[in-house]
């Protein structure tokens, strides 16, 4: 991986302990690397106390404990700072750590902090980096992917979702940085099976010949996660699922289920197919939309939403969300899309369903078959046991023409093995200056225009079982 120094904003939160020390081992822990990692925050921490936390997350991933104590000491420093408007004592340790390992000025700026802290974090960053830089263009050239890597620095500001106001934000950070600098980064695009859409659709001429209004009744995609928001209540409650999941996440997936072929097969051509189906896209209805906050539980540990610490007893934050979206283009016209998502459910699974429509004729029904033949329905699951299912009908035996219901199932694992963390493609994409699988400016404005209308709107919020399916 190119060498750099990796300023991680957010060092002593969750996000860093579960998922970005272990991609940044996986990617850096080589004897020969040159990346360094600055971990940032307010807590009263030392570069031991990063050291332990970090190994802690390390060994829980299944790591030796003594290779993930040699990383750690060797890659990681703290800087404590006491307001994200004052970043000094940040920079002074940046610029040591990069004289000492002979860094060559590239950064990378992560910042995976609450959205209300990111206006005094980008301007410090932006008004330092105009000082170290020079002051660069805020146009872009069609297909860049930052400055030029060999023997020159850079700077790359990493912004966690979610993305807050997307038109204030887009308007402050092309203030500071160029749009080839900036990765809006979005887990869900760093999975190999998300990306396999693309190939799923534009690599098989079978699903691509089907994949429109002619053939397709629905589109379902779900994102259902069995874990709460405990410990999470100051940045939860004031965001809620749709900003949390659907604005971003759930967004996605729809882009790359619904979007047109591109043009070539990069950052900038995926881009454009992108944000050509959004803005064909009608905005969220309110009549369409269904808001849910889990409740108590079956079990003694499966507490309402509003008992955990930090929640106002009366607090209308939805966990759950489930709404329609309509595209009014040529290829989807009449077709719903419908978006699901919410925390404390049954089962943990993100999975995007296509239902068929079914024949114009139901010929075995007449012909003296005894059940009515289902829809074909194709599922892509994207997580977990990653791969595909497809059902089909087919005569049963010795019963006339009464069908049924056979799958033909593909598993990622059983051909290809463990898969790559998506943490672990992303941030290796972002020292490289690949852009391809991060959200651009003009996405993030479209995705808010959609839901708008939901967030003004006084949706009626739910109570559903902790454990259940949520609502329908």
């Amino acid at each position: 991986m190119t060498p750099h120094l990796f300023v991680l904003f957010g060092a002593t939160g969750d996000l860093a302990a579960t998922k970005l020390f272990p991609a940044l081992y996986r990617l850096s822990s080589g004897a020969r690397s040159r990346v360094a990692i600055l971990g940032v925050g307010r807590s009263d921490w030392t570069d031991d106390d990063l050291c332990v936390t970090a190994v802690k997350a390390l060994v829980a991933e299944g790591i030796d404990k003594k290779k993930a104590t040699d990383w750690a000491r060797r890659t990681l420093s703290y800087a404590r700072i006491e307001s994200y408007k004052q970043l000094d004592p940040v920079f002074e340790r940046a610029a040591a750590i990069e004289k000492a390992r002979k860094l060559g000025g590239r950064r990378v700026y992560y910042v995976a902090l609450p959205p209300q802290v990111f206006d005094d974090v980008i301007t410090a960053l932006g008004k330092h980096e105009e000082m170290r830089l020079g002051e660069r263009p805020t146009f872009d050239a069609p297909g860049a992917h930052g400055r030029p890597i060999a023997g020159d620095a850079w700077v790359r500001l990493v912004l966690e979702k979610p993305f807050g106001h997307a038109h204030a934000l887009n308007r402050l950070t092309h203030r500071y940085f160029a749009e080839r600098e900036v990765y809006r980064i979005d887990h869900f695009l760093g999975k190999e099976t998300v990306q396999n859409l693309l190939a799923f659709r534009f690599a098989n001429a079978l699903f691509e010949s089907l994949w429109d209004r002619r053939y397709v009744e629905r589109v379902e995609i779900l994102v259902a996660e069995t874990n709460d928001t405990a410990g999470r209540a100051g940045y939860f409650d004031g965001v809620g699922t749709l900003r949390d999941m659907i604005q971003n996440h759930l967004t996605q997936l729809f882009a790359l289920t619904a979007m047109e072929p591109p043009g070539r097969l990069d950052a900038e051509g995926i881009r454009q197919e992108k944000v050509k189906l959004l803005r064909s896209t009608r905005t969220a209805d309110p009549k369409d939309a269904v808001f849910g906050q889990y409740g108590k539980g079956r079990r003694k540990s499966q507490e309402a939403y509003v008992e955990h610490e930090g929640v106002p007893k009366r607090s209308k934050t939805e966990t759950y969300v489930a709404l329609t979206l309509h595209v009014d283009n040529w290829r989807w016209q009449g077709v719903p899309f419908v978006l699901k998502t919410g925390k404390r459910l049954a089962e943990r699974v993100t999975e995007i369903t296509v239902q068929f429509r079914r024949p114009p004729v139901a010929l075995f029904r007449d012909a003296g078959g005894d059940c009515d033949p289902q829809p074909n329905v194709l599922r892509i699951r994207l997580q977990p046991e990653e791969g595909f299912r497809l059902s089909f009908e087919v005569k049963k035996p010795g019963s006339g023409f009464a069908s049924t219901t056979q799958e033909l199932e593909f598993r990622y694992e059983d051909a290809f093995g463990r898969l790559p963390d998506a943490y672990e493609t992303l941030l290796r994409d972002v020292a490289e200056g690949d852009a391809t699988l991060f959200v651009h400016a003009d996405e993030a404005e479209e995705a808010w225009r959609l839901y708008d209308p939901l967030l003004t709107a006084r949706i009626p919020v739910t109570v559903y079982p902790s454990g259940s399916a949520g609502l329908q």
